[in-house]
């Protein structure tokens, strides 16, 4: 059993005896031990990985490894600039650790950190209350090989946005949920999470009924290359599992900090007549039945317009 920040020092690990967790003092007959870790931050939590435990501190990563006696356990830096934001937001995966950081996401895998490279980083971390980041916190939904974090947005003093990670399909999503704590399925038959703001508990991945709200996916802006060139939309050829469990709307800007127009929603037929122009294009799909709705790769009629 490790203790972390043992006896009131955030940077000392410590360790009882083999099987034996009262005691806790070295010597030649027992594997009780403890250690300083070589760095400036606090230790802020710990979790397994792959054989080995991972220490992660506000400001760096460390691995402890046995090793058995003398030493008992080997202690080795495998991160700088990593730090974690909070004790709860590690989780871990068939894949490793993956962590929020202050600034970043990271992951842990064997070998030495590495800096996830996401989409949306820019949009979490310019929206996170700083002063109440202590209460984010990860959970892993293993049925869809996700990680969610969990954190409070500027307005916000209890988690209240989302931020999720398929670690198989390397993508990301965004979303507002209150959620202040929750656990994967394993003892529970689904991932069961709590909420503060209403002082519920609710199983997850079950059922289709949302109360009021109408569950959609959006996507981020498109352009034609760099954006050089108008697109002038005329069609649109749907890609759904089953036509009409979702419509779309579209989203255009002719310039980056433009006022969005919007155009629909349309109600999906192979192929969906549309008429707009813009330069930048987002898409988002809403779903309108209560079923498991699923939309692929939708293609878009698009001509070129001039650079004006």
């Amino acid at each position: 059993m490790f203790a972390l920040g043992a006896g009131g020092d955030p940077r000392k690990v410590q360790w009882c005896d083999k099987e034996n967790n009262n005691l806790w003092t070295p010597a030649a007959t027992n594997e009780a031990g403890d250690i300083l870790l070589q760095t400036a931050g606090n230790i802020m939590c710990g979790i397994t990985v792959k054989g080995q435990t991972l220490i992660l501190t506000d400001i760096d990563a460390h691995t402890a490894t046995y090793q058995g006696p003398p030493y008992v356990y080997g202690f080795e830096r495998v991160g700088t600039a990593c730090g974690i934001a909070s004790k709860k937001a590690v989780a871990a995966t068939d894949f490793g650790a993956l962590w929020m950081g202050k600034k970043a996401f990271f992951s842990y895998s064997g070998g030495a950190v590495s800096r996830l490279q996401s989409d949306v980083s820019d949009y979490v971390f310019s929206d996170i209350n700083e002063s109440q980041i202590s209460k984010a916190f990860a959970v892993t939904n293993s049925r869809y090989s996700e990680v969610w974090w969990f954190y409070p947005s500027q307005d916000a003093t209890e988690c209240n946005r989302y931020v999720s990670f398929n670690y198989l399909e390397n993508t990301w999503a965004i979303g507002r949920l209150d959620r202040t704590a929750g656990v994967d399925q394993g003892a529970f038959r689904y991932p069961f999470f709590a909420s503060a703001s209403d002082n519920h508990f609710y199983d997850h991945e079950k059922g289709f009924v949302y109360d009021s709200l109408t569950p959609y996916a959006e996507s981020g802006p498109i352009s034609i290359g760099n954006g050089d060139q108008v697109a002038c939309v005329t069609e649109m050829i749907p890609d759904e599992k089953t036509q009409g469990d979702v419509n779309v709307t579209f989203k255009t800007r002719f310039y980056p900090n433009d006022v969005e127009s919007s155009h629909g929603p349309f109600s999906m037929s192979s192929p969906t007549s549309m008429r707009f122009t813009g330069r930048q294009i987002r898409m988002r799909v809403e779903g309108q039945r209560l079923s498991d709705w699923r939309v692929g790769v939708n293609r878009l009629d698009i001509m070129p317009g001039g650079r004006r």
